[in-house]
């Protein structure tokens, strides 16, 4: 018996196998591995106890289609075999079920799709069923000093992150969304540079008012102005030999910018009230979500101040250019607030899923927190589903490659479920069919009722995908539901 259960996939196009890898990350606690050659494929099915082999129905060119399946069927009793058939291939479909195969998955390979297609296997695999609850969490990612991130993306930042903390003096220009975490970007390059011991001084720009941002950062003398009962240092002068971080630093005004231009030039300052200057030696990092370069054009930022402080321009990707990194964070949220407040881990359905990975993110890392944060209070212990995120998640548009592909055989399926499931009524009908008529309407009227609401249930109320599932048009769909007043009975 399997400790764990381990899914091969054997494709030597490795395009679509990250987005199943990220899908089957968050869903399944399994072993994945990948071959790309009949080698690799070879040594690691004599090397390893694989309980699922996703192979590619050409992936020995050299030999006929089902050849290769064919002797691993036979010489992997034990495995199950799922092939990946192009579309359009309805011969093949069939080949394959004569070989009494479990399933298939069609290419271009659909993470949806493939996820719910490996839920049915692993349903039929005793084994492998028991061996997905107990198995360990998966291996933590250590975050980067508090940045989360596996993607090349977030390599590189670390990269230059390291990079740019080993110059101490040099100040760096962090550009990023809304909720990327530049503060956080900061922070870590106060921690790699030898200033680590010393302060790290925030400031955001634009939450003091302009009137208060000059003394909060230069202080101010004894006497300055009114209410000047003792001297003040400030914020520059508390990060000496340490790091002074200056947030939204394009909604600073244009006579600030010319004190600070002096800060960084001469490494002097002088407080508000004051005659002489006062040395500092502190290094400077601004961050921004604003176009400087826009806003120096315009006359509203100093360009001599933007060129000083871009010395290291440093961009922090935004989440939807790095949705790799979303199961990760996702992980990483669930033990902030899930596990550490004593609440148990949901889990998303793949609809919910793939809706959440071609989300725009405008908030990025702050409202995907924001999401599970709440998530976890509403659902914990429970699956959540399409319809149970917020409804700004309902519209998300899905590539085509990313649907659910509709098959013969989940008609099929879906055929015998409903069958399974008719109304009494049309029962008793038609048990009393040798006694006497039948209303055929009544009867047929029933099945596609059923066969609606369970193509609903299926997709969790997407319209869109139960139409394709019932090979209707949407529009035939939307008026049988509102002709039957069933909206929302899927639910029940």
């Amino acid at each position: 018996m399997v400790s764990t259960p381990k899914i091969l996939f054997a494709d030597s196009d490795a395009n679509g196998l990250s987005a199943v890898s990220k899908m089957l990350d968050l869903q399944f606690r399994c072993t994945i591995e990948h071959a790309y050659t009949e080698r690799e494929l070879e040594s690691l099915l004599q090397n390893n106890s694989i309980t699922i082999l996703v192979i590619d129905l050409h992936f020995s060119p050299d030999d006929e289609e089902l050849t290769l399946i064919t002797s691993l069927k036979k010489k992997y009793p034990d495995t199950l075999i799922l092939p990946i058939i192009p579309a359009g291939r309805p011969q093949a479909i069939k080949d394959v079920l004569s070989l009494d195969l479990f399933y298939y998955i069609h290419r271009p390979i659909d993470p949806v799709e493939t996820s719910i297609t490996l839920k049915r296997a692993f349903e039929t695999l005793p084994s492998a069923k028991k061996a997905v609850k107990p198995a360990p969490p998966p291996p933590k990612h250590q975050p980067f000093h508090g940045i989360i991130g596996t993607s090349k993306p977030m390599r590189r930042l670390f990269d230059l992150i390291t990079r740019v903390a080993d110059d101490d003096v040099s100040t760096v220009l962090i550009r990023g969304e809304s909720g990327t975490g530049k503060e956080m970007v900061a922070k870590a390059i106060h921690a790699q540079s030898n200033r680590r011991d010393k302060n790290f001084v925030p400031v955001n720009c634009a939450a003091i008012p302009d009137d208060l941002l000059e003394s909060e950062l230069f202080g101010y003398t004894k006497g300055a102005f009114t209410g000047a009962t003792a001297n003040k240092p400030g914020r520059i002068q508390y990060a000496d030999k340490g790091t002074l971080f200056l947030d939204e630093i394009g909604d600073m005004k244009s006579a600030l910018q010319a004190k600070l231009l002096r800060v960084i030039q001469e490494k002097e300052f002088e407080p508000v009230g004051a005659f002489k200057s006062i040395p500092v030696n502190t290094r400077i990092l601004a961050a921004t979500h604003c176009d400087l370069e826009q806003m120096v054009s315009e006359g509203r930022f100093r360009e001599d101040l933007y060129y000083r402080l871009s010395v290291v321009p440093l961009n922090i990707p935004a989440l939807k250019d790095r949705t790799e990194d979303i199961p990760v964070l996702i992980d990483a949220f669930f033990e902030k607030h899930a596990e550490n407040r004593g609440r148990e881990r949901f889990t998303f359905s793949p609809q919910a899923f793939s809706a959440i990975c071609h989300y725009e993110w405008r908030g990025n890392v702050r409202e995907l927190e924001n999401l599970i944060q709440h998530m976890t209070i509403l659902y914990s212990g429970m699956q959540v589903k399409l319809h149970d995120l917020p409804e700004k998640f309902h519209n998300v548009i899905i590539p085509a490659e990313n649907e659910i592909t509709d098959t013969e055989d989940s008609l099929i399926d879906q055929l015998d479920s409903t069958v399974s499931q008719v109304t009494p009524e049309a029962k008793t009908q038609h048990i009393a069919w040798d006694n006497g008529t039948v209303d055929f309407n009544v009867l047929i009227n029933d099945f596609e009722t059923q066969l609606i609401v369970q193509a609903l249930k299926m997709t969790e109320g997407n319209k869109k995908e139960a139409a394709r599932l019932l090979n209707l048009k949407r529009t035939t769909l939307l008026e049988k539901i509102k002709k039957k007043d069933i909206d929302g009975e899927w639910e029940k």
